[in-house]
């Protein structure tokens, strides 16, 4: 992914890193800022939702989906990251997860969304949803979920693998996961707050 490339380091400490572009002049410039989106034919616009909101794809650079988009892809387009500058990148900044559980977690295999510039991502113990803002590691919202023996006794602990956005293209957007103790939960993208209308004040029992 050439704009905020996000990958575990030290899963104990750093959630996501955040790489930067340094020009040769030695100046920074942030991916995710100064990129912009290749469209479909030259002078072709970005294709929107109906209501003039850009359809969110990696084409616009960002990762909607686990596998990057609904085919399974798992391929950005952009390119000013290339082999013949990464050795240029370095670390703009990182997330601790340490108080994110009651331990830290060594073994964390989430993968991030980055939809409008926030990147959302599973991370800790208890398996917290966490909304970043992409080009600066800024919290925007925490949720967590305190399940109790349900979740102790639960046989897939940890952060787990990811989440899912959803939106109905008129800013209805939400992230959905499953705790560790099977609870599907549908979060309000801006707010971490629960979907009232969604299952039961925000959560559908798997079990």
């Amino acid at each position: 992914m050439s704009r905020i490339i996000c990958r575990s380091i030290t899963a104990s400490l750093v959630l996501a890193v955040g790489l930067v572009w340094i020009t040769t002049e030695g100046r920074g410039q942030s991916a995710a800022k100064n990129m912009k989106a290749p469209s479909t034919k030259k002078g072709a616009p970005v294709k929107s939702a109906g209501n003039g909101t850009p359809l969110h794809s990696t084409k616009n650079g960002e990762w909607p989906h686990y596998t990057g988009d609904l085919t399974g892809a798992r391929y950005s387009p952009l390119d000013q990251i290339n082999a013949g500058n990464f050795n240029k990148l370095e670390v703009a900044w990182r997330f601790k997860t340490d108080n994110l559980g009651t331990r830290p977690e060594y073994k964390l295999e989430g993968t991030p969304l980055m939809i409008g510039g926030i990147l959302y991502a599973t991370a800790g113990t208890r398996r917290s949803v966490v909304a970043l803002k992409a080009d600066t590691g800024e919290v925007v919202w925490v949720h967590a979920e305190f399940e109790g023996a349900r979740a102790i006794n639960a046989p897939r602990q940890l952060s787990g693998r990811g989440l899912s956005y959803w939106s109905d293209g008129r800013g209805n957007d939400r992230i959905l996961y499953v705790t560790t103790g099977y609870r599907l939960i549908a979060l309000d993208a801006k707010t971490g707050a629960r979907i009232p209308s969604f299952g039961k004040g925000g959560v559908v029992d798997l079990k």
